[in-house]
């Protein structure tokens, strides 16, 4: 076998081979292709959601990661140049068609997370759905989704980075020092380190910021501080936040 965990870097006989040696959890991540600042291409969220996937499927054992969902829910990045949103039920489907095609060929746990805020909302109406769908199928659907989830994720993604000494003073986050940050690791030829760049800080109305749209309230499209961000945070704020979603994933499945 390759080592690695991606399903889209496997043949079919080698995902054949893995279904026979007991792989049946497969890691689904939503992401997006939209605006991040000045400074970050408009994949930050798929390359950030490939890299934390990655690593939860990993830690999990005897896990996949499928292909990365992008473009995901942006409409509040839209007036913003070279976004790409899709309709809510369009994402809703990906989703459900991801598990509708990889659940016959054996895999039994499917872990929906989500790098980007967007899609969080959507995420749980998905796992919803399958889990009424399949609830008479020996088939397990984890979710971390909804917008308590996306409040923790963040929580968890700002506590490291204040840990290395960048604390910011935000509510949300968007292309600031933890994104920012994993892009130095993950893609530090795609950092334009000259356009680094404060956004809006403090208290902020997350519905209003989706009902607005960031355009409207931050000018420059961040959230928080990019002028913090480090490879150190970078890579701190990954493994952070993996070992938290793999922590729930197994709490979840343990609970059954």
């Amino acid at each position: 076998m390759k080592d690695t965990v991606l399903l889209e870097e496997l043949s079919w006989p080698e995902v054949q081979r893995a279904l026979d040696a007991g792989v049946r959890t497969i890691v689904i991540v939503a992401a997006s292709v939209e605006q991040h600042g000045p400074h970050l291409p408009t994949m930050t969220d798929a390359a950030i959601g490939l890299a934390v996937g990655e690593r939860v499927a990993r830690k999990l054992g005897r896990a996949l990661l499928a292909p990365v969902i992008r473009p995901g829910c942006s409409d509040h990045h839209l007036a913003f140049p070279g976004s790409l949103s899709l309709p809510r039920e369009t994402f809703i489907q990906t989703v459900i068609a991801y598990v509708r095609s990889l659940a016959p060929h054996g895999f039994r746990t499917f872990v929906l997370l989500s790098s980007h805020g967007g899609n969080f909302d959507a995420l749980e109406e998905a796992a919803r759905r399958l889990r009424e769908e399949l609830a008479r199928q020996d088939v397990r659907i984890v979710a971390y989704a909804g917008r308590s989830a996306l409040a923790e994720m963040m929580r968890v993604m700002v506590a490291a980075a204040a840990s290395l000494g960048a604390a910011q003073d935000v509510d949300a986050i968007h292309a600031e020092a933890t994104e920012t940050s994993i892009m130095m690791v993950r893609h530090p030829d795609l950092v334009a380190a000259d356009r680094l760049e404060r956004g809006l800080t403090g208290r902020i109305d997350t519905n209003e910021l989706f009902r607005r749209g960031l355009r409207a309230m931050t000018p420059n499209g961040i959230l928080g501080d990019a002028t913090l961000a480090t490879p150190e945070i970078g890579a701190a704020v990954l493994e952070r936040l993996a070992d938290h979603l793999a922590a729930f994933v197994r709490r979840e499945l343990e609970a059954g």
